[in-house]
């Protein structure tokens, strides 16, 4: 089956039958990394606490979450780009982030909205990324767990295309699509967020929090907001590692461009399971294929909640 995404515009096949496709490539490798992690101390961690030296000073630091530019950046701050900077989560090298309190999840919350706010306060910068590679399925090439946010000096031209669509369809519909029943299939709920599987998803097992509130960036909640956020957060990242033992995945914070009012937008975060890479078919025609589509995917990760 053949959709188009709405949010992207991006061709997305359904083809279930390819996951019954058999492997030929050990996973030796990994399961050699995953035991090893266990006894690891963090020798030669960059990101652990004793090791602080090999991290540039920090920019923030309350002695649990750090935040420090990053050594190695795609943006480059000298020639006036950007801001590329790595926050540090947590202090203990073996520390996976379905394992935080929910208190140590919202105050990373708090600091990162008000990094963001911070970052937005410079005027060449037009957009703010933020996102979590955990995993090195997932790009993540420290074990130790981190987000990075990236300062853009130009809004990328995916978010140009979204705010373009959602802004069609709220005129056409009359209604937002993030309310669209049609769009998004509810696994759980809270005042605030709503945990949900798009009908028209794009990568296996891939959920979203969406708001119900008319927010537009991360800096725009209440500190009992974020509480809300970091519950479904926890929530659905502690699904995915019922599901897998520690999976690699992504986590991407999706805000408005600075200056951006328009309503039809609203803050959401898309997480991604990394159950199959990109191939060269993604990569020469610009089409995705999903190997589950939302409502098998809705049966297991209700049966998981």
């Amino acid at each position: 089956m053949l959709i188009k995404n709405f949010l992207t515009g991006t061709p997305v096949y359904y083809a279930e039958e390819r996951l019954r496709r058999p492997i030929s490539f050990e996973k030796s490798s990994r399961k050699k990394n995953d035991e090893t992690s266990e006894s690891d101390d963090g020798e030669g961690c960059p990101f652990c606490p004793k090791n602080a030296y090999m991290t540039p000073t920090p920019i923030f630091d309350n002695g649990t979450i750090k935040i420090v530019p990053n050594l190695y950046p795609f943006i480059s701050e000298k020639e006036g780009l950007g801001f590329h900077d790595v926050v540090i989560d947590t202090p203990l090298h073996n520390e996976r982030f379905a394992e935080f309190s929910q208190e140590h999840i919202q105050m990373l919350l708090e600091v990162l909205a008000e990094r963001f706010l911070q970052l937005e306060g410079y005027e060449h910068i037009k957009y703010i990324q933020i996102f979590k590679n955990n995993g090195l399925g997932a790009g993540a090439s420290q074990a130790h767990s981190h987000w990075q946010i990236g300062a853009q000096n130009f809004v990328p031209p995916k978010i140009c295309y979204m705010l373009d669509v959602l802004k069609e369809y709220s005129e056409k519909t009359g209604e937002n699509y993030f309310d669209s029943k049609k769009a998004f299939i509810t696994l759980w709920e809270n005042s605030c967020f709503a945990l949900v599987i798009p009908t028209d998803s794009m990568f296996t097992y891939e959920t979203h929090i969406i708001t119900k509130k008319s927010r537009q960036r991360l800096s725009e909640f209440s500190r009992e907001e974020l509480g809300l956020l970091g519950e479904a957060l926890k929530k659905q990242i502690s699904v995915y590692e019922a599901y897998d033992d520690r999976p690699d995945y992504n986590i991407c914070v999706y805000n408005a461009p600075k200056g951006c009012s328009d309503s039809s937008f609203r803050f959401f975060i898309q997480l991604i399971p990394r159950k199959g890479n990109m191939a060269g078919f993604e990569f020469s025609s610009g089409c995705y294929i999903n190997s589950v589509s939302p409502e098998a995917c809705e049966k297991i990760m209700k049966g998981l909640l």
